[in-house]
């Protein structure tokens, strides 16, 4: 099935199985700031031996943003990657669109993820959301001018930072059609993508190194997978002939969850940047295999559940934060829980009330900046 999103005069295809990927993404980190709040490290609360596995949620959940990021680039490229990214995309009217996308529903959590720190965490919770919860005058003004990536980052909502990151790295994607049409320019692109990781590297311990500025190259990378998946070019057609896309896949997240699990939780800084490579590569590797391959893989991603998730994973995105922190509160208050058995209601009833807050927030916030995107790009197509 495919679902139609204005970009530009054409109508970009999402597939289901984009939405699954999405999903599982979304899913990781809402699990993993579930794991935050129920066993919170700055208390020093050490995660029972028996749920040793959810160590590998403390990584995962920064990996699934990175699996977002190549997600983007892929949407983003399919309508242009047809012609070989020929067509020209116009800053302005980009930006614009994806503002309206993407500001309306960020705002508006950002007033809910406010309301919540002062009303509800006036005084500690000894929860991982109590340093979080008072944000000084700057913080609030960092994230309403976007920059909360590089100042204020973890404060009144800390899943916000990525989505200043994704807008900026938005802005470089008229420069990148630009280049990757001309010759030799996926050699340049690549050329940004060492040089995005350079300074991330580079940067490593100071506020630059918070942007995640390696993630222009994940973009990169899903950009390419969309090149590789629609060109006719002889090159990208012989790339999406080779039948071991859904190995480099498996191969890249299997090793990546086997090293997280082996290495001692601190040491797991020092080889992020590393296995963020490897995920960039692995999820681009699996978008290259659904859309070539009708796999076992691409039928679980395309299942239902999942697909009306990830339809929805941008609303569940931006809420999971302040509303995982607010009931787990009201529980803890009146049940007295204990550390598993407040992982155990946010999973469960925590998790239930989150999925229908999600839908309600889709339906009346987000879906509404859809639409204005969409007339937007409509709005260009009358006047081009």
């Amino acid at each position: 099935m495919l679902r139609a999103d204005g970009t530009g005069s054409d109508v970009r295809a999402r597939y289901d199985y984009v939405e699954g990927i999405r999903a599982l993404a979304c899913l990781t980190v809402v699990l993993n700031h579930a794991v935050a709040e129920a066993f919170p490290i700055l208390y020093r609360v050490e995660i029972p031996s028996m749920l040793s596995i959810l160590h590998l949620w403390f990584a995962f959940g920064h990996h699934a943003v990175t699996a977002f990021i190549v997600v983007s680039g892929f949407c983003l490229g399919l309508p242009l990657a047809g012609g070989d990214f020929a067509k020209p995309v116009a800053f302005g009217p980009f930006m614009a669109r994806r503002c309206a996308r993407i500001l309306p529903p960020y705002y508006v959590a950002l007033v809910i993820s406010i309301l919540v720190c002062f009303t509800m965490f006036k005084y500690s919770a000894a929860m991982h959301f109590d340093f979080s919860a008072h944000p000084r005058p700057s913080d609030i003004a960092a994230h309403f001018l976007l920059i909360q990536n590089v100042f204020g980052t973890g404060q009144i909502n800390y899943s916000l930072w990525s989505i200043a990151t994704e807008l900026q790295i938005y802005m470089l994607f008229p420069f990148l059609v630009a280049l990757v049409r001309k010759r030799n320019g996926w050699i340049g692109a690549a050329a940004i993508a060492v040089a995005a990781y350079g300074i991330s590297y580079f940067a490593a311990d100071s506020r630059l190194d918070r942007a995640a500025i390696h993630f222009v190259g994940a973009f990169i990378f899903g950009m390419g997978a969309s090149w590789i998946t629609k060109s006719g070019h002889h090159v990208a057609q012989r790339l999406r002939a080779v039948a071991l896309w859904p190995i480099v896949f498996l191969g890249g997240l299997g090793g990546v969850a086997l090293w997280t699990k082996a290495l001692p939780m601190a040491r797991y800084q020092s080889v992020q940047l590393l296995q963020d490579a490897i995920v960039m590569v692995a999820i681009a590797a699996l978008l290259i295999a659904c859309t070539t391959v009708k796999s076992p893989l691409r039928r679980v991603l395309e299942l239902k559940p999942l697909v009306w998730i990830g339809e929805r994973s941008y609303s569940l995105y931006l809420l999971h934060v302040p509303i995982q922190a607010a009931l787990l509160k009201v529980a803890i208050n009146a049940l007295d829980l204990t550390h598993t058995e407040r992982l155990i209601f946010t999973l469960t009833v925590g998790f239930g009330i989150l999925i229908g807050l999600t839908w309600v927030f889709h339906r009346v916030v987000e879906i509404p900046a859809m639409a204005l995107s969409r007339r937007l790009s409509q709005m260009k197509q009358a006047t081009s």
